[in-house]
Parts: C-alpha cells; structure tokens; sequence
C-alpha cells in the first residue's frame, strides 16, 4: 500500500509540473518577423525559395523558419528529433532518394535546383540519381563500370544540358599525364572517360568543360597558381582568374564563367565574370547600403546557385539583410531584409538555404 501511495504522489507532482511547464511555455512571449522589401519581388520563382532559420538561444531547441514572403513556422525538437534528424538537406524528397542520399561514401552536387548523387557498387558499377527540388520526380542511372576506374572517389563538379562531369581523386597509381574527368550523357546514360585536349597531373584541377575547352588550374613548382583555357591547338593563360582570394569559380549559363573574388564583407559584394563564347572578362561591385559605424556584424555568407548570387548579411540591430544578384549584369534581382522583436531574449541565424 505504501508503494502505491508513493508512486501516485509522484504521479500528481509530474502532472503539476508538467502542467506549469505548459502554462510558462504558451505565457512566453513569441517572437514576430517583419519582411521589408526594398527592391524586386519575393514571388520571385528563384527568390521565393530562399529559407532562413533562426534559432532561440534561450530556448534551443525552438527555431523558426522564415521565406522572404513572411511565413513564419516554428519547430520544437526534442531529444529524439534530433537523434533522427535528416542532415542531407534533402528533407523535401520522396523517400527512396532520401534514403539513397544518406548512403556512406556518396558524392554530392547540386546545380540550378537539381541533387545528384552518385554511388560507387561494389563490383564498380556507377549509380547516379537525382532529384528536382519542389517536385516528385527521381531519375535513376544505372551505369556500367567505366574504363580506368583506379581512383577512390568520384566527384561531380560540373553539369551542362545533356551532361554531368566527374572527376576522379585520388589514384591508387598516381601516374602524371592521366586523365581523370569522366562525362555521364543523362540522355543516353552512358558513362565514358574523356579525350582531353591536354594531359592532366593530380595536382591540376579542372574548373569547367565548355565544348571543346578545358579551364583548369595548375599549380607550378614555386607554388604559384596559374588558370588556362585549352583547346585542341592553343593555351591561353587568365591571369584575372589568378586572384588570391577567389574562392569559387563556377560555369553558369552555358559558357559564362563566375568567379567569386572575396566575399560578402560590410561594404560591397565583388566577383569577376569571362565569357567563354565572347572571351569578355569584366570586374563587378555591388555596394551595400551604409550602416550605422557602431553596429555589430555577426555573419556573412555568399553563394553561387540557380545562376545568381545570394548573400546575406546579419547584424544584431538591423537583423538580416538580403541580396540576390544576377552575375552578368549586375541587376537586382531582390533586395530586402528579415527584422525580428524578441522580448525576452535575441535571436541567432543558423543557415540560409535554397529549397
């Protein structure tokens, strides 16, 4: 009698305490959004995908998901949540690809709203699937083991209309002058090993495939980086693609080249364009808006997607400032910020992503 008695004491003290949790947690104070739109629109189809999450650091495990059209959502997660937590960022996908992507030993690349993954079988046969964000659509690849399949991994850097390249990394036999870029015909799903118009080394990285022409970086014996655009009879040296600080170069649109120069800082967004077609190199600044001189950068981030530049910029006065910029022409595409009112405590940006 006196275990029961104690074990419905404890019962009724965790119904109380729950049930003041309960009470304290709907009595706290919610946090409100507010998006300014300053130019563009956010029914923008390559705006309106843009995501923000913010993160409660006096509660952490409450966040809240912001678009730019000013939908909020809120997620609480527990330990158990977080034990199962999907961290594939593909969350959105059908079943069958999500489980595919969380597979070990998976390459991963994404271009203009498109996840591939590629899989190495262990009898060296290829398994490519990809998936388009904001639809069902799964396309599956089944590809023979290619020719000189010697590497350890495989990466994909590069996809064009009817093509994905991949390169090989790391050789078991490491023999200079062996080419290592594969190209997969979505079309025909075929998989084949290049006839480059040079030789390639393991230290030489291959930028970009356009037609005929290889753009590759080479790094020289006095350590020293050099960027060349080969074709079958000649080399071009681009010297204005030998910046320090680029950290991204990427092909968009067919044949233009982007080069990210530095990246977003407090004052301007810089990044450099050539045009493979027209061989038209041109330097490109977008200056921010001024600031306050006293206020406080927390976070900076830039990125190439869907042939655009998305930055953002988050300060703890003016919460989260936002830019999308087309890389050829400088043109706006959106500008505008996500402002939050935290009574009781400030909020923290985890991640901007691109759904």
């Amino acid at each position: 009698m006196r275990t029961y008695k104690y074990v419905l004491c404890l019962g009724v003290i965790c119904i109380l305490t729950l049930g003041v949790y309960v009470v304290y947690s709907s009595s706290t104070d919610e946090p409100t959004f507010t998006v300014q739109t300053l130019q563009g629109t956010s029914n923008d189809p390559l705006v309106k995908q843009l995501q923000f999450e913010f993160n409660d650091p006096e509660s952490y495990k409450t966040d809240y998901e912001v678009t730019l059209r000013g939908e909020v959502e809120k997620k609480r997660t527990n330990y158990l949540s977080e034990f199962a937590r999907d961290y594939s960022d593909v969350t959105d996908a059908p079943r069958s690809f999500r489980h595919f992507m969380n597979q070990i030993e998976l390459s991963r690349y994404e271009q203009d709203k498109e996840v591939f993954g590629l899989h190495v079988n262990k009898n060296g046969s290829w398994e490519l699937q990809s998936w388009k964000r904001g639809t069902e659509k799964v396309q599956t690849y089944s590809l023979p083991k290619p020719a000189k399949t010697k590497g350890i991994h495989y990466s994909p850097f590069q996809r064009t209309k009817q093509k994905l390249y991949v390169q090989r990394i790391g050789d078991v036999v490491q023999k200079p002058g062996t080419n290592h870029i594969y190209a997969i015909d979505l079309k025909k799903k075929t998989v084949r090993l290049m006839d480059l118009p040079l030789q390639l080394t393991e230290d030489d990285e291959v930028l970009a495939i356009y037609q005929n022409r290889v753009l590759y970086r080479k790094m020289t014996n006095a350590a020293k980086t050099r960027v060349y655009l080969r074709d079958n009879t000649t080399s071009t040296r681009l010297k204005f693609l030998e910046v320090e600080d680029m950290w991204e170069t990427r092909v968009i649109d067919e044949g233009a080249v982007v080069g990210m120069t530095e990246n977003m800082t407090e004052t301007k967004v810089k990044w450099s364009t050539y045009d493979l077609r027209t061989k038209q190199f041109t330097q490109h600044r977008y200056d921010l808006p001024k600031r306050d001189a006293n206020e406080v950068q927390r976070y900076t981030s830039t990125i190439l997607e869907n042939n655009l530049v998305y930055s953002f910029i988050e300060t703890k006065k003016n919460g989260v400032s936002v830019i999308v910029l087309d890389p050829q022409t400088e043109e706006v595409r959106y500008e505008g910020t996500i402002k939050y009112n935290t009574p009781k405590s400030d909020l923290q940006l985890n991640e901007m992503t691109i759904n």
